[in-house]
């Protein structure tokens, strides 16, 4: 073999093998170019959780919603403390009613001056359910004169009663003794848990006789909301 041959295959063999490194070193810069893209694709969808995120949060805390509102955040408020979360409403039909306070105490009508009576109600359904706001009472006189009581100016507070539990309301009373005032003697006491329609019918235990004043601004009888202490 001659020098001149020698020489043309080193030359050929030189040559592939810097193609073959110039074809390695693309397919690796391809290679790491692939890696990185795909590599990206998290962080690049990261700023949209968060902001999933951020919103939800927000409108939990009752920020406005947007128009962009999901299914899911309208959901979350309606699980806000006075809706489902919190427990159905107290039905007539799962209350029992009942005179009487923990601390025992009747109302003195032999007095001329404001007395309590207090009206008790006991969840007896089978689940947690919440009561909050002002009763109906009216008041059945022996002669069967009726008195709708009026609101007193105290707040209202809703309470959760499970199953078993009670809670009370308070009537603020003004007995008569005088002979010349124009009375009322309570037979029958109409109680409607609020927010609802049927009632209970509870025989009026203390005797006595209320000063009439149904038709005053600012009558001395009235009644108080549930749970108001």
């Amino acid at each position: 073999m001659s020098h001149h041959t020698t020489l043309h295959r080193g030359r050929k063999t030189a040559a592939a093998t810097l193609i073959a490194v110039v074809a390695a070193a693309a397919l690796a810069a391809c290679d790491g170019k692939d890696s990185k893209a795909g590599a990206a694709a998290p962080s690049a969808a990261a700023p949209s959780a968060a902001a999933s995120s951020q919103e939800s949060g927000g409108q939990g805390r009752g920020a406005p919603a947007g128009p962009a509102k999901t299914a899911r955040t309208a959901a979350a408020q309606h699980t806000s403390p006075a809706g489902p979360a919190a427990g159905a409403r107290c039905t007539t039909d799962a209350l029992k009613a009942g005179w009487g306070a923990d601390g025992g105490g009747r109302p003195d009508m032999n007095s001329d001056q404001q007395q309590t009576a207090t009206v008790w109600l006991k969840n007896i359904g089978g689940r947690t359910c919440t009561i909050g706001g002002f009763p109906g009472v009216r008041i059945t006189g022996t002669d069967g004169t009726a008195w709708d009581l009026g609101r007193s100016a105290k707040k209202p507070v809703a309470v959760r009663l499970k199953p078993g539990a009670h809670t009370s309301f308070t009537l603020t009373l003004l007995p008569s003794t005088s002979a010349g005032d124009r009375k009322i003697a309570p037979g029958v006491v109409t109680v409607t848990p609020p927010d609802e329609k049927k009632h209970f019918q509870l025989k009026w235990p203390y005797g006595g006789a209320l000063l009439d004043q149904s038709g005053a601004t600012h009558p001395g009888t009235y009644v108080n909301p549930v749970n108001a202490g």
